[in-house]
């Protein structure tokens, strides 16, 4: 046997869901194998348990651990660290929970959450400069962790319920209408907010590299009348500016 198929063999029994003997071992060392194949499905749920706090608070222990378990069976780890392992179980969770949309949007919240703090470093703005700035022309560099994701329920109040250690959070609602959940980083402290699909466009268009001039044309459009698209962009600008959404222009 080669060492390939060693380690292929002992990667099957260690995603397997019994520790069964492994014949390439010998009979010394198979008390050991029980060892490393709790471990290593302990170590991923511990994984899982730490990124997604808020989403095992709203599940409880049973459903949280029946849900990692699948995951874990499903998803086996690709990356060097444990920081990357937890992408995708809103996913999991999705198809586990079809008709409480609010636990894979909680999973979302928290993952991205976390990544946005692990994300890049972004430019502080020059705000001295703003006066002089050509805003037809100016092009807005968007802060690199942003994330969003539509959503349709009010799980930016339980999240937030949760994290503030409610005893009794919010239950979970349907918005009137799909909502966009965005998620970035404000110097070290990662921030969500919900928006508005008009919002998200806008930031489509600057993250492409379309001017501001571009982004108010598109207002416009969308808007009762061109005064009305001013004070939407103007309010959006003041926005972005005061919670680092924007972090640089060109």
């Amino acid at each position: 046997m080669t060492l390939h198929d060693l380690q292929s063999e002992f990667c099957s029994f260690l995603r397997s869901d019994r520790a069964t003997p492994l014949a390439s071992v010998a009979p010394a060392a198979q008390r050991g194998l029980g060892v490393y194949h709790f471990a290593h499905r302990a170590t991923l749920g511990a994984a899982l348990r730490d990124v997604f706090e808020r989403t095992h608070a709203w599940l409880g222990d049973a459903r949280f651990e029946q849900a990692a378990d699948r995951h874990i069976a499903l998803h086996p780890p690709s990356s060097w660290t444990l920081a990357d392992y937890g992408a995708g179980f809103d996913e999991t969770l999705s198809a586990l929970y079809p008709d409480h949309p609010e636990v894979a949007e909680l999973a979302w919240l928290d993952w991205t959450l976390r990544a946005a703090f692990n994300g890049p470093d972004s430019p502080e703005l020059d705000l001295a400069g703003l006066a002089e700035v050509d805003w037809d022309r100016a092009r807005l560099v968007i802060n690199p962790t942003l994330a969003s994701r539509p959503i349709v329920t009010n799980v930016a109040l339980i999240w937030q319920a949760l994290d503030d250690g409610e005893a009794d959070p919010p239950p979970a609602d349907r918005l009137p209408s799909e909502a966009v959940l965005t998620v970035w980083r404000q110097g070290l402290v990662p921030r969500f907010q919900t928006i508005e699909f008009v919002e998200l466009d806008a930031l489509g268009l600057a993250m492409r590299g379309e001017s501001f001039g571009a982004i108010c044309a598109m207002l416009a459009k969308s808007s009762a009348g061109s005064e009305a698209a001013a004070a939407q962009a103007g309010a959006m600008l003041q926005r972005w500016i005061s919670e680092a959404v924007l972090v640089a222009l060109t």
